[in-house]
């Protein structure tokens, strides 16, 4: 095998046209959801999504100029990141993004598919994955974000250019529906589950920031929105 990154990057610069078939689409679609709707499935594929989630925490914590510590998964789904910094403006951005963080994947996704770009999208997709492993600190999270950036970059070296769309797309739909059936979760802990109301990033800052768990309910479900809809109107420029 040989990697030759210069003929990886051209091959990754070529616009990726879509034009797929009624069957290939449904087939698509139906590899999504056996990835998401089985609860043995989702056992093992939730794992992903938590990490686009805690993912999400990290660059919006970045971003806010806080400074992150380390990463951890668990087994359960369950996930942290540990970050330092000061001002309740850190925190409440920092906390906001990581509900929110599967569907605006997928929706730059879908949108980067529809212009031609799968291939480029794939390719920061994968060296995302590579730049986040230096933020893991156990072997839940080290297993999963090696697992995914390597899936990527095989596809990127050794793949024909075809397969970075039917790549491209699966990342998309499976972050797509995965993200909303968080979004359903986190509905459910502000509903009928109270007693789970600690795993809720809205409770999370009403806490840290003495304010009210639904107002940043609100802004997480806002954000969550806009990505569905810039997600649904890519999708339509596809189909």
């Amino acid at each position: 095998m040989n990697l030759d990154i210069v003929e990886a990057w051209h091959r990754l610069a070529q616009p990726v046209a879509v034009d797929l078939s009624p069957w290939q689409w449904v087939i698509i679609a139906a590899v999504v959801l056996v990835l998401v709707i089985p609860a043995p499935a989702w056992r093992i594929t939730g794992l992903y999504s938590t990490l686009v989630h805690e993912l999400g925490h990290i660059v919006s914590a970045l971003f806010t100029g806080r400074f992150v510590t380390g990463l951890k998964l668990g087994w359960d789904h369950s996930g942290e990141v540990v970050s330092r910094g000061r001002g309740k403006f850190s925190v409440i951005v920092s906390g906001i993004f990581g509900y929110p963080a599967p569907l605006w994947v997928s929706a730059v996704m879908f949108w980067a598919i529809s212009i031609g770009y799968a291939g480029q999208a794939l390719g920061i997709y994968a060296l995302f994955f590579l730049l986040a492993l230096i933020f893991v600190r156990n072997w839940p999270a080290l297993v999963v974000c090696a697992v995914s950036a390597i899936v990527a970059l095989g596809v990127v070296f050794f793949a024909p250019v075809e397969a970075y769309l039917y790549l491209s797309l699966l990342i998309a739909g499976f972050l797509l529906i995965a993200g909303l059936r968080d979004y359903v979760k986190l509905l459910a802990v502000h509903t009928w589950r109270r007693r789970d109301i600690w795993q809720s990033d809205a409770y999370l800052i009403a806490r840290a920031t003495h304010t009210f768990a639904g107002l940043w309910l609100l802004v997480i479900l806002v954000l969550g929105a806009f990505a569905l809809w810039w997600s649904a109107t890519s999708l339509v420029a596809l189909v």
